[in-house]
């Protein structure tokens, strides 16, 4: 099961909090992971209602090199006015909606490529414009893993200098065969153009079933979280009945293992 190195490896595992910039909620959630330690690294959604709110606040607290870009083409408003109409992306308002259950977007006429483009590379520009080196890329609900829009993620990736981008989802238990080989391919794209920052990406339920297998290197892993409060508690929205710094602990140990 071996998918080969990293072509710009993490020395430990990094822990990664989706959805920053989402709502003051969510936001306000990931900034307590980042102060308890429980997170490394955050990506922020720029065509959201809290994302000025999220910058500077990060700037504030000297967050900025951890933050990279989620981007999104499945919810919200819309940077750039020529994705508005694109009923692919948007509804009749001009509004995202979620497309990606019925769409796999594995080509895209040449009107279409172009206004993609052009969003993702407004929504990346609007976090630089606000103080954000960006580091990193990855993507609300997966669309960058379809083939067309990874395409322009590898070159807008390329074009901007951004070092890395997330990896399809490629640990744990629940990847079919030809989901696991179209990930693969995926994967060995982003490899290829020296964007790929770890060997692994996945949840923490992920992580915990790779652990017990002896022949996989954790080190070199991304665990993906999305934490939110929940009765009080820091929790990630899929394990709500557990803190979250103690659902990732063992993520955690690894990494002080390791420096």
């Amino acid at each position: 099961m071996d998918e080969g190195k990293p072509a710009t490896g993490h020395e430990a595992p990094i822990i990664t909090a989706d959805d920053f910039g989402l709502s003051d909620e969510v936001t306000a959630a990931i900034l307590q992971a980042f102060d308890g330690g429980v997170i490394t690294h955050a990506s922020i959604m720029a065509n959201m209602p809290a994302f000025e709110n999220a910058c500077e606040l990060v700037r504030e607290r000297g967050l900025s090199d951890r933050i990279g870009v989620h981007l999104v083409l499945t919810e919200g408003e819309p940077l750039t006015e020529p994705i508005r109409l694109c009923r692919r992306f948007c509804d009749p308002d001009g509004l995202f909606r979620y497309w990606r259950g019925e769409d796999h977007a594995f080509r895209l006429a040449s009107g279409d490529r172009e206004a993609v483009h052009r969003e993702l590379r407004a929504q990346i520009q609007r976090c630089r414009d606000h103080g954000l080196p960006v580091g990193h890329v990855d993507s609300h609900h997966h669309v960058h893993n379809k083939r067309a829009i990874g395409q322009i993620v590898l070159e807008l990736a390329r074009e901007l200098d951004v070092p890395r981008i997330r990896l399809a989802h490629n640990s744990g238990p629940r990847i079919g065969f030809v989901n696991r080989a179209y990930k693969a391919r995926f994967n060995a794209r982003v490899r290829r153009a020296g964007l790929a920052g770890t060997r692994w990406y996945g949840s923490v339920d992920d992580y915990l079933h790779m652990s017990g297998l002896s022949e996989v290197g954790l080190g070199s892993f991304e665990v993906n979280t999305h934490p939110v409060f929940r009765s009080g508690l820091l929790v990630d929205i899929a394990h709500p009945e557990r803190p979250l710094d103690q659902l990732v602990e063992p993520v955690r140990a690894l990494r002080k293992a390791m420096r």
